[in-house]
Formats: C-alpha cells, sequence, structure tokens
C-alpha cells in the first residue's frame, strides 16, 4: 500500500500515454482528455473529440483511511481546465450541447476529514 500522498497526486493526474510513450494529454491517460483525441479510444465517449473525462479526482493513502481523511480536486486530476466555450467553437458537432455543456476550472488539491 502506497503512503505517499503527494506521489499518488502526481500520479492521478499524469498525462503520460503508456501506448505512446510520452507526455501527451488524450483520453487514453489517466487524466483523460477525450476532448483532445481524433479517434475514439473505446466505448466510452466513443465518438471523435468526445467531451468526456476526469471530472475530479480523489487520492487516499492508508494513514489518511485510518485518519478518515483524504484529498480531492475538483476538475481535471492534472489541473488542465476545459473551457467549454472554445471546445464548441473548434467541435461544431456538438453544438447541440451548448446550452448544457459547462467549462470546468480546476482548483488545487485539498484534505477532506471526517466531522468538518
Amino acid at each position: 500500500m502506497i503512503n505517499d500522498v503527494d506521489a499518488l497526486t502526481r500520479l492521478t493526474g499524469k498525462n503520460a500515454s503508456t501506448y505512446l510513450k510520452k507526455n501527451h494529454p488524450r483520453g487514453r491517460t489517466l487524466c483523460g482528455h477525450f476532448e483532445l483525441d481524433r479517434e475514439p479510444a473505446g466505448a466510452w465517449p466513443g465518438v471523435p473529440f468526445g467531451s468526456g473525462g476526469t471530472a475530479d479526482a480523489k487520492v487516499v493513502d492508508a494513514t489518511m483511511a485510518k485518519g478518515m481523511s483524504f484529498v480531492a480536486r475538483w476538475g481535471s486530476a492534472c489541473g488542465k481546465a476545459f473551457d467549454a466555450q472554445q471546445f464548441l467553437a473548434v467541435h461544431a458537432q456538438f453544438d447541440w450541447m451548448k446550452d448544457i455543456l459547462k467549462g470546468r476550472q480546476s482548483q488545487p488539491w485539498t484534505e477532506f476529514r471526517a466531522g468538518e
């Protein structure tokens, strides 16, 4: 079991492609930036440039679990923001989402504890 929260947050936000063997933010990374993929990579989202991917990230190690706490980040685990207006301007095939697709800024990693 890993007891290094810093290492876990770095791993969770990793944009290294094991397929391409380089840093390449796309759907085949732990962070899951499907909005940057020209080709669908599996059943979800199943279309080129699908707007799915990580919406938040949570990390806990053994010490934190014993203390009923964890760290989390709202938005992409790597910290990359999703700009819905920019995405829609480039990908007109998703215009049908213009009233429902929201941008998402990533927030900093924050620790949460039971009882707060």
